[in-house]
C-alpha cells in the first residue's frame, strides 16, 4: 500500500556550519521525501544527507568549488525518519547553496 503524499514542496539550501545544517523543519508524524536537490559549495567540501543528528541518509559527496551536484527520483531519492527533520551535513565551514524538492510522507 502507498503512503499518501503531499503535494512537492520547496526549500532553498543555504548552509555554511561545519557539521548538521538544518534544511527541512521536522513534521510531527511525517517523513520528508527528497524529490530532487540541488547542491553548489563556494569551495573544497564534503557532505551527506541526514535525518536528523544520527541517520545518515546518502554517503558522502565530495564537492569542489563552483560545481553543482543534483539529483532526481520522481519516487523519491530517500526520506527521514517520521518527526525528523532533513539536514545537511557539512565536512568544513564552506557556504553551500541550492534548492530540495520534497513531500511530506505519513
Amino acid at each position: 500500500m502507498a503512503l499518501p503524499l503531499s503535494s512537492p514542496k520547496y526549500q532553498p539550501v543555504s548552509a555554511s556550519g561545519s557539521g548538521d545544517n538544518p534544511i527541512v523543519s521536522a513534521v510531527t508524524g511525517k517523513k520528508i521525501r527528497v524529490l530532487h536537490y540541488v547542491v553548489s559549495a563556494s569551495g573544497s567540501v564534503n557532505w551527506k544527507w541526514k535525518s536528523g543528528a544520527s541517520t545518515d541518509l546518502t554517503g558522502l559527496s565530495y564537492g569542489v568549488a563552483n560545481t553543482n551536484l543534483s539529483a532526481v527520483s520522481p519516487a523519491g531519492l530517500f526520506e527521514t525518519a517520521a518527526g525528523q527533520p532533513l539536514n545537511l551535513n557539512l565536512s568544513a565551514a564552506v557556504a553551500v547553496g541550492g534548492h530540495v524538492t520534497y513531500c511530506e510522507v505519513g
